[in-house]
């Protein structure tokens, strides 16, 4: 399992007013919430035992139930909630981002891609053009993915993460069809480091690029599909091809 405890240091999430004994009983029903949720979509976990023995520290223990998810969770292929976890965390650095920005940009990065397992396995896995229909189905998922977070006391910025990856800076995204600054922060991180990390991974659609190649098509992106300053800023630090140009 991709344990984000043992190789992230957490800051602690802030509960104002909140007896900690009753923060991990609420974790512990948040997440009986979403396995609950998840079992109605037909999809077995296997986690019930494992999320009944989520740590009695709150932090901890919701950083557990991040990872119990993560690892359920239907994405991109082998590996990629890992690979876009770290770079979008390396993204979150680079760009200066406080302790606490940067632990929901990490968990908005491990959950991006939840809400597809509500999508037939055989949609994920089609090699040929999508049908209207079918890419309208596929389109819903980060909308799905945080609704199934909502009973986890989660910061707003992890969800809207996993709500808003798959918006454009041009406002040609969806769901809601933001636009610039109206993106959430963690949201325009996530969606560089999915985007990259879709660009240099074989896929039933097509073969893996290489990193600089890819690396090109963020910079083309930068100003349309990526905000400009964290597209530049992935290709130069986070990446190191400072002398790239689109």
């Amino acid at each position: 399992m991709f344990m984000l405890a043992r190789r992230w240091p957490l800051s602690p999430v802030v509960w104002p007013g909140y007896p900690r004994k009753n923060q991990a009983r609420a974790i512990q029903r948040g997440m009986g919430e979403v396995l609950l949720r998840l079992a109605e979509w037909g999809v077995g976990t296997g986690q019930r035992g494992a999320m009944l023995r989520l740590p009695d520290e709150p932090d901890l223990a919701l950083d557990a139930a991040v990872s119990l998810l993560a690892s359920v969770q239907a994405g991109g292929g082998q590996g990629h909630e890992e690979r876009v976890v770290t770079l979008a965390i390396a993204l979150a650095q680079a760009a200066g981002l406080s302790a606490p920005q940067v632990r929901a940009v990490r968990w908005g990065a491990a959950l991006h891609d939840l809400g597809k397992l509500r999508v037939p396995g055989e949609l994920l896995e089609k090699a040929g053009p999508l049908s209207a229909g079918e890419r309208a189905l596929l389109q819903q998922h980060p909308a799905w993915g945080a609704e199934l977070l909502s009973p986890l006391p989660l910061p707003a910025a992890a969800v809207a993460a996993v709500r808003h990856h798959h918006e454009r800076w041009d406002g040609g995204g969806y769901p809601a069809g933001l636009r610039r600054g109206r993106i959430p922060l963690a949201a325009r991180i996530v969606a560089v480091a999915d985007v990259f990390d879709a660009l240099v991974s074989s896929r039933p659609y097509k073969p893996a690029w290489c990193e600089r190649e890819a690396a090109r098509v963020i910079l083309r992106g930068a100003g349309s599909q990526f905000d400009p300053h964290l597209a530049r800023l992935f290709v130069s630090e986070v990446l190191g091809f400072r002398d790239l140009q689109p």
